[in-house]
């Protein structure tokens, strides 16, 4: 059904150990995985990135979702996973092949908020290093050179790495320092760690930590994990000093080479604003990870599936209300707030 690293059983089980409960559905070529949880009196089923071929109509995908979430006799599975309210897709499939007056034929309609980014960056790794080196911009080439030049190292621990576990310490206290700076939540210390730490095993992805330091200073680090021949960059945390070092740009360069060195065919950036815009908040990550080079993918962003569409409504509307407080009138209230500082 779907080959994304979000629709693997070591995904599922991530999710389990942090409020969800997770279950695959046998169908097609595989098993679709559906991450449930209430939230309040509100049950919540999640599908994110099932179905990534487009050898069904939307209506059979639909239709599947609906059987993923109810059961082969859309009845309740149990008192463990009772019959859920919403079930909401994130759709995999470009927004090209994703026909919108289908979807809402079909009974879907568009999520109110966003859980998946919707846009991302993909590097094709089937090139060899000058020619991924030749398609990135000339800004970004400049400042990967510029970091090894200057003497920023780098280093990869995995989860049998005896010296994981102060890495990963370390990496969090940047998070931390990144999330205060660029004012987004975050998940507690263990759920990054137990991200890399999980993936043990067969039938597992390869999850890296990598850190970039300079003179004592740690400047930076990312999580990349290797499924299926993609690699992923996941979570990416910087401090506040030596950003004149761009160390970024060497971090994602190493993990770019090793992944091509793996054999993977494709390094997703996972994750850009929708578009090329000065006043978006996030333009500096656009900027950032389109300087790579590679293909823009866009989605379409998660669909919803209305179960029992009095409760999905009202719970629908309580997250409209939730966005606009946190999104509008709270980041009004920061920046006006910025305005009036002398």
């Amino acid at each position: 059904m779907s080959h994304h690293l979000l629709q693997t059983e070591w995904w599922g089980r991530l999710k389990s150990e942090f409020g969800w409960t997770s279950d695959g559905t046998p169908g097609g070529s595989g098993a679709l995985r559906v991450l449930r949880r209430s939230i309040g009196p509100f049950r919540l089923a999640y599908v994110p990135y099932g179905f990534d071929g487009l050898s069904l109509s939307l209506r059979e995908v639909v239709e599947r979702l609906r059987g993923a979430a109810l059961g082969p006799d859309r009845e309740p599975r149990g008192s463990a996973c009772p019959r859920p309210h919403l079930l909401r897709w994130d759709v995999p499939w470009p927004v090209d092949a994703f026909d919108t007056d289908l979807a809402r034929e079909a009974g879907l309609v568009p999520a109110p908020v966003r859980v998946q980014p919707p846009d991302t960056v993909i590097l094709d790794l089937t090139l060899d290093e000058d020619a991924l080196l030749g398609a990135m911009k000339s800004k970004t080439r400049y400042n990967i050179r510029l970091a090894e030049k200057r003497g920023v190292l780098l280093e990869r621990r995995g989860p049998e790495d005896p010296r994981f576990e102060d890495a990963m310490a370390v990496w969090y206290r940047l998070y931390l320092e990144t999330a205060r700076r660029d004012r987004i939540g975050i998940h507690p210390e263990r759920y990054y760690r137990r991200v890399i730490e999980s993936a043990r095993g067969g039938g597992t992805p390869e999850v890296s930590l990598y850190l970039a330091g300079h003179d004592g200073d740690v400047l930076g680090g990312i999580i990349v994990a290797s499924w299926n021949g993609t690699s992923t960059y996941l979570y990416g945390a910087g401090a506040d000093i030596k950003r004149n070092l761009m160390a970024s740009y060497l971090l994602q360069w190493r993990a770019i080479r090793d992944a091509r060195a793996r054999g993977d065919r494709l390094y997703d950036l996972f994750g850009i604003p929708p578009a090329d815009d000065p006043a978006h908040s996030m333009y500096g990550l656009y900027r950032f990870k389109t300087g790579f080079g590679g293909s823009i993918l866009r989605r379409p962003g998660p669909w919803d599936l209305l179960l029992s569409p009095l409760a999905a409504r009202s719970f629908r509307s309580a997250e409209r209300l939730r966005r606009w407080y946190h999104h509008d009138l709270r980041k009004r209230g920061l920046r006006a707030h910025r305005e009036r500082k002398p």
